[in-house]
């Protein structure tokens, strides 16, 4: 009845790759119109797969948590920086589509 929300869709492809002895690759399509907030969600999922990922190691500092969460994140300016252009709704919109590959392990 409701649509997806964000972190429960992340959750659910967490467990899907971590609890099952035969780990199962998961895929997240983030899609739709300018504007509608793309590079928001795949910032907050990476953010959330970073925290997560540490997390569920050894018990890691608050220190190893961030420098894995900021190693994520700063790849993201890159991704943004080919083929982006000003439109009426967005004035850094992005003319090609991305592909994050994130490997937990």
């Amino acid at each position: 009845e409701f649509k997806p929300h964000i972190f429960i869709v992340a959750e659910e492809a967490y467990r899907n790759v971590q609890g099952q002895l035969e780990p199962v690759n998961q895929s997240l399509v983030v899609s739709g119109e300018s504007g509608a907030g793309k590079t928001w969600t795949s910032r907050c999922l990476m953010k959330y797969y970073a925290t997560v990922a540490a997390s569920s190691s050894v018990v890691q500092s608050q220190d190893t948590v961030e420098r894995i969460e900021r190693r994520v994140l700063d790849s993201n300016p890159i991704m943004e920086a080919f083929g982006n252009a000003c439109t009426l709704r967005n004035n850094n919109s992005s003319r090609f589509g991305k592909y994050i590959q994130l490997q937990l392990d």
